[in-house]
Formats: structure tokens, C-alpha cells, sequence
């Protein structure tokens, strides 16, 4: 299993929302800093997220292009891709995979489109799961249905890759949500990227068993609940 560090970016710095709640709110420091120092201990990967552009309040693109510059390792982005264009332009600048939430549930043609795309393989689709079961979308602020349904029209359009959030748990250490998992895992039979929820490296080892792709790790790293060598550890 790939262990992913997550990096949320908001007016500039590294922060972490609690359910995704931006009244609840922890900053961390420079973004970029934090990007190059898990790079330099080791990550595999990273995943950056525009939480700005996410809520339609601005964008960190500046601050992301120079996280995607300065890392060295391959970096996933999200948060507020809502067009082929802007798609295309982070794969242009270097990003590995770009991550749609919004665009890929609203916009179903969007989805269609893309799969004439040569790098097709490299878009990861967001479902991000509220406790009710519903997939939310708008930073978490509206629905678009519920999981089930959103997931077979994500099949039937040919995504090769889900990151899936457990909203309810994240940024709250309180663990995954395995159920949740490992249901997507079934609907899809396409690889699962997980988040959400991990507090220890227990969790990690949890996720390595139920067979997911790779876990994402934020809160739980950046507050030194572990260190990112225990983390690659528990995922190998």
C-alpha cells in the first residue's frame, strides 16, 4: 500500500479542517517547506489540495505549482478542477494526477470527454461520502447523490481511480471508515485511494489489510501523532 501525505493549502498555508469545516481550523506553516521536507524523508507521494478553489474562494495555484516544482516526488492535486482545461493545465505543470470531485459528478459529459484523453489514467474521481451516504461536492457544501448511484455512472464513464473521503472522520483521528472502503472497493472494482479518519499507525496497518491502493495521511502526521517512517512502514 502507497502511504500519501496530504497537504490542504488555504490563503497561502498549510492548514487542516476538521469534516471540512473552515471554522475549524488548524495551521500548520509554508506549504511549500512542508511539501519539500516529507519529500526529503521519503514520501512516495503527495497529495495537495486547494482549499480555496474547492470552496470557490480564490486559488493556491501559484503556491501549488511550486510545491509540484520543488517536491521531486510525484504529486496528486485537487480542490476546484472543474474543466478539462484546468485539468490539462496542472498535468501541464507537472502534477502526476489531478483529482476531480465537482466537475466529475455535475458534469457527466465532462467524465465522457475525457476519456478520449491519452492521459485519462492519470485523473483520480473524488467520492467524497457524508455519514448519510450521500457523495458531496462544492467543498463538501451541496450533494449529488447517493453513493451507489454516483459510483456505477463513474464505472460506466471508464474512471480507472477513486480517492474516497469519509467525510464524517476527517481531519478527526478518530480512524477510517473501513465499511465505507471496503463497500467502494465492491461497488467499483477499480483501485481505492483512501482518506479520512487515520490517527495511528494501527490505522495504516487496517487499511493495508482490506486492500486499498493507498491511504492518504494529513492531521495525524503533521501533529507528530507518528512519524512519516512509521507511517511507510505500517503501509509496507
Amino acid at each position: 500500500m502507497i502511504l500519501i501525505p496530504a497537504i490542504d493549502v488555504q490563503g497561502g498555508r498549510c492548514v487542516r479542517l476538521v469534516r471540512g469545516d473552515p471554522n475549524k481550523k488548524r495551521t500548520y506553516g509554508d506549504p511549500v517547506e512542508i511539501a519539500s521536507g516529507l519529500a526529503e524523508q521519503g514520501a512516495p507521494m503527495l497529495h495537495v489540495v486547494d482549499l480555496d478553489a474547492a470552496f470557490g474562494d480564490g486559488s493556491n495555484e501559484q503556491v501549488i505549482r511550486r510545491i509540484v516544482a520543488a517536491a521531486q516526488v510525484p504529486v496528486q492535486v485537487a480542490g476546484g478542477i472543474r474543466s478539462s482545461d484546468a485539468l490539462n493545465r496542472w498535468l501541464d505543470a507537472g502534477a502526476e494526477r489531478v483529482v476531480l470531485g465537482t466537475s466529475a459528478a455535475l458534469d457527466p459529459d465532462l467524465l465522457w470527454d475525457l476519456t478520449s484523453n491519452k492521459e485519462f489514467d492519470r485523473v483520480v474521481v473524488a467520492l467524497d461520502v457524508a455519514g448519510n451516504g450521500q457523495v458531496r461536492v462544492k467543498g463538501w457544501t451541496e450533494s449529488a447523490g447517493p453513493l451507489e448511484a454516483v459510483a456505477k455512472g463513474f464505472v460506466d464513464s471508464g474512471v480507472v481511480r477513486f480517492a474516497v473521503t469519509a467525510i464524517e472522520r476527517d481531519g478527526t483521528l478518530e480512524g477510517p471508515d473501513v465499511h465505507l472502503l471496503t463497500k467502494v472497493i465492491d461497488l467499483t472494482a477499480r483501485p481505492v485511494i483512501a482518506a479520512g479518519g487515520v490517527g495511528s499507525v494501527a490505522d495504516i496497518r487496517d487499511l493495508a489489510k482490506i486492500g486499498v491502493e493507498a491511504t492518504i495521511v494529513g492531521r495525524a502526521l503533521l501533529d507528530g501523532r507518528f512519524t512519516l517512517a512509521q507511517a511507510l512502514e505500517a503501509a509496507a
